[in-house]
This record gives structure tokens, C-alpha cells and sequence, in this order.
């Protein structure tokens, strides 16, 4: 149960007819969402799920995680554990290099905050070593005179509140913030090495409900049932302008051209800021609505979800009290009514009935292999996959259904697609998936998976030519450079029947 109270959006003062427009856009843009809250003071006004993806499921937070991070340094500070304007050399002086630049002496907390810390480019520090691959990276500005989006400096922030507490992030925040809230299931994937370090820049999961919590508290600055969690001076500083962004170093335009606060991006609307993590994982408060709009999706259109949130939503909120009308019962059934478009086509019962139950082997080419199913279905946002081999894999055909069976040595491994119309939610080792199925022709199935713990799925080409077959796997996010992030290289090679 939700810890919003549902209500209308006429309730309190906005106007379903809006709100319906902002999911139309939203379609007519082919934005693919997945989940929306809308809360108006502290009542739940709008909410939905697009399936397979569902309540219950927690979903990447890309770089929404940096602001979570940022609240852990908050709490840090506030306990006396850290000053903002620390070196970071002086934190990690086994790290540093030989003969550092005074820029990289100069360093400080804040900056890490600001992503200010003089880099010129962004690092991708991942391997056993990071810290010191980040320490000599060339600090070639000033602290806190230049801009430059910085993944790996977070990392560095969860880095020094796992040195100064013993905990990672969500360890630490675990009694002071997350138990507070009623946040009970948090993921964050770490990094290698010694430190064992959350990726505090990328990798936290939550759901839906949990990031809305999170986002009401960010509204409230701190205040959550009567007490004061985090001082609200913190707030005022994390959530406000810190440093310029239009015009820097990435060409920032638009909502990403209005300022950087503690891990925050100021938002085009006049005193409005948002946890913000890529491909549309946004918690954006409204404060002088006393509203916050909280979403995850998969779409690299970014700006146009910022700008329809303006046009469409904003706007609403102006009206303190709007009569109620027939458009509320509308919206609701909208609501409970959103899926991603699921697969279809004509089914093929001669090609089923010469395939049900068999098995097909991956051919013997010469160093080449088949990948495993993770990779295979894949998702932006997936740090740690498994990495096997699939050697075979079979295919049972019902009234309805297909399961599609795969075996990575002697582990066997089972999802079922829906020929309905609609996804059918299968459970393979700790995970969920999400899976449609329908016939391009009589010798062509495809299956859409989504992994639900990931930004993205694959769209499954499975082509049969006799006693061959050929599988083809594409990534449902199409995105140029997406593929760094989670994503491995899928092989594939051609099965036999025997």
C-alpha cells in the first residue's frame, strides 16, 4: 500500500484533461515510460505502471543515485564525520600520485559535490585501481571554476563515506534515512578493488514508491512525519545553484543548462531542481506547487519529458480548488490501462508443431560461441551479468504461450512469451522478466524480454530454416553509447537440430 493518500488530480487543484495530455505526448513522441507519480500536497494524484513493469519491481536509478549520494554526505556532515572543505588528497594519500598538481592538492569535498574538481574530461574509473586512477587524471582547472559532469568524482564521495562511517551509502543511510521513510529495498551495485565501494554516481535501485519517498523528503528539506531528518541548511546549499552549466565543456542546453547544486539540477522552472539519472529517471520537485513528479523510463529525449512535464503539468498547479468532472474517471482507467506496445502476429501451427519439444544444439564453429541469457536479453543499467554459454535451447508451444528453454551447461534456464497480446511476467534465478511473443512469418519468431531490473530488454529474432536456426538480439534502447553502460557483446552462433 502506498504511503500517499490517493486522491484526484481536481482535488488538489490540477486538471486530469492535463495530465492525460502529458501521457499523450508522451506516446505521440514514442517516449517509452514506465512509471509515473504525481504528488500534490503529499496526496497521490496520479499514478501508473507501464507493463510489464509493475510496483512491486525495482528499477535502476542511473544517476539519480548521485543524489542520494548526496544526502549521505549530508548526514556525514551534520554528525561531524566530514567538513565540505576537505582535500580529497588528504583523504586518500596512499592514492595520490607522485609529484600531484596543486589543483589536485586544492581539491575539495564541495567540489566533488559541484563537479567542479578541475577535470577537463570525464574518467571512466572502474577497474581494481580507481581512486588512483582518478587522483592522476590531469586536474587541469582550478577547483570550482569549471564544470565537468563527473561520474568517477561521486564514486570518490561514496569512497569517503565508507572511509569516515565503515558503511557504504545505502549502509549508512539505512537507519537515518531509508528506515525513516519506509524504504525497505535498495540495491546499489559496487566497484573492485580493496575499497569495496558503491557505485554511488549510477547503481542503486529502488522502486517507484521508494524514490517518490525519497523525493517528498527532498521537498520537505528533511522533514519527514514531524521530524527534522537532515537539517534544512543542507537543502538550502545541495538544492540550490551552485555552479553555471550553460555553456560548459558537454554543450548542456536546455534543463541542463540551469545550474548544478550538491548532485542536483536546477530545472528551467523558477526554483525547481531534480534527482535526475540518465535515459528519464527523474524526481523533479516543484516547490512553489508543493509538488513533486517522479518517473523512470528509456528514452535518451530527455528534454522533451522536461518539456512536456512544463507545458502539461505546471500549468495545472496554478488552480487551488477545480470541480470535479468525468475526465478523473478517465485518467484512472488510462492509468491502470498502460503497457508498452506488446508484440503480435498470426500464429504458425505448422512451424510450432515441427519445432514443439526439440532440441536445438549450438553449432561447433571454431572459437565462437553462443552468449548467455542475460547477455542475450541484456538492459541498460546492468553492471554485473553472467557471462556463460548457451549450448541449447528448445521451444514448447501452448494455446497461449511459448516457453523458450536455454542451458548454459547443465543449468537450465526458462521464459515464457505471451501470443495475447500482452506480457507474461516469468521469475529465472533471483530475477524477473517481462516477455510478448508473436510470428513476422511462418518461419520467424520474436520475442520482446525485458529484464525488470533494467532500463532496457532485447527484442529476440529466432529464425528457423529447416533443421537450422538463427538467433538475432537487439537491444529495445537504441542508443549510440548506451552500450557502455551494463551492456557486453552478444554472440550468437547458428543451432542444429539433432
Amino acid at each position: 500500500m502506498s504511503y500517499f493518500e490517493k486522491t484526484t488530480p481536481e482535488a488538489v487543484g490540477m486538471h486530469s484533461e492535463d495530465i492525460l495530455r502529458f501521457i499523450g505526448d508522451m506516446e505521440k513522441k514514442n517516449i517509452e515510460l514506465h512509471s509515473l507519480m504525481i504528488i500534490r500536497y503529499g496526496k497521490c494524484c496520479a499514478f501508473g505502471w507501464w507493463a510489464p513493469y509493475a510496483p512491486e519491481y525495482v528499477h535502476p536509478l542511473c544517476s539519480f543515485s548521485k543524489s542520494v549520494t548526496s544526502i549521505a554526505v549530508g548526514f556525514a556532515e551534520q554528525e561531524g564525520l566530514l567538513e565540505l572543505d576537505e582535500r580529497i588528497a588528504d583523504i586518500f594519500p596512499e592514492y595520490l600520485p607522485e609529484n600531484p598538481s596543486q589543483n589536485l592538492l586544492n581539491v575539495e569535498l564541495r567540489h566533488l559535490l559541484t563537479m567542479s574538481c578541475g577535470h577537463d574530461t570525464e574518467i571512466e574509473a572502474m577497474g581494481e585501481e580507481w581512486i588512483k586512477e582518478f587522483l592522476a587524471h590531469p586536474f587541469q582547472h582550478e577547483p570550482g571554476t569549471f564544470f565537468r559532469y563527473n561520474t568517477a568524482g561521486t564514486n570518490i564521495l561514496a569512497a569517503v563515506i565508507k572511509r569516515r562511517t565503515g558503511e557504504n551509502v545505502t549502509e549508512y543511510l539505512r537507519p537515518r534515512l531509508f528506515e525513516p521513510l519506509g524504504i525497505r529495498t535498495v540495491f546499489c551495485e559496487c566497484l573492485p578493488g580493496r575499497e569495496s565501494v558503491e557505485i554511488g554516481g549510477g547503481a542503486m535501485k529502488l522502486c517507484t514508491e521508494d524514490m517518490a519517498r525519497f523525493t517528498y523528503f527532498l521537498l520537505k528539506k528533511g522533514r519527514w512525519e514531524g521530524r527534522q531528518l537532515l537539517r534544512e541548511s543542507w537543502f538550502e546549499r545541495a538544492c540550490s545553484k551552485q555552479i553555471e552549466t550553460e555553456g560548459d565543456a558537454d554543450g548542456h542546453v536546455g534543463d541542463w543548462a540551469c545550474g548544478y547544486g550538491y548532485q542536483f539540477w536546477m530545472c528551467s522552472h523558477l526554483g525547481a531542481f531534480r534527482a535526475d539519472g540518465a535515459f528519464g529517471q527523474f524526481g523533479v520537485v516543484f516547490p512553489d506547487w508543493d509538488m513533486i513528479v517522479v518517473m523512470t523510463a528509456a528514452t535518451e529525449q530527455t528534454q522533451e519529458v522536461m518539456d512536456s512535464l512544463r507545458q502539461c503539468l505546471v500549468p495545472a498547479a496554478a488552480d487551488n480548488a477545480i470541480e470535479e468532472n468525468t475526465l478523473a474517471q478517465v485518467l484512472e482507467e488510462k492509468l491502470a490501462a498502460l503497457a508498452i506496445l506488446p508484440l503480435g502476429g498470426k500464429r504458425q501451427s505448422q512451424t510450432e508443431s515441427r519445432i514443439d519439444g526439440r532440441t536445438f544444439y549450438a553449432g561447433e564453429e571454431a572459437e565462437e560461441y553462443c552468449s548467455s541469457m542475460e547477455i542475450l536479453i541484456g538492459g541498460v543499467a546492468l553492471y554485473h551479468v553472467e557471462e556463460g554459454k548457451t549450448e541449447k535451447m528448445s521451444f514448447g508451444f501452448s494455446k497461449d504461450m511459448v516457453t523458450w528453454s536455454l542451458w548454459e551447461g547443465d543449468r537450465e534456464k526458462r521464459l515464457t512469451g505471451d501470443f495475447r497480446g500482452r506480457f507474461q511476467i516469468s521469475r529465472c534465478g533471483e530475477f524477473f522478466y517481462g516477455a510478448s511473443a508473436g510470428w513476422l512469418d511462418e518461419n520467424t519468431l520474436q520475442m520482446e524480454i525485458r529484464r525488470l531490473d533494467a532500463v532496457s530488454g532485447a527484442r529476440l529474432i529466432f529464425r528457423f530454416e529447416g533443421s537450422r536456426l538463427t538467433l538475432d538480439s537487439q537491444d529495445t534502447l537504441l542508443s549510440e553509447g548506451s552500450s557502455v553502460i551494463g551492456m557486453r557483446k552478444k554472440h550468437t552462433v547458428p543451432f542444429w537440430l539433432r
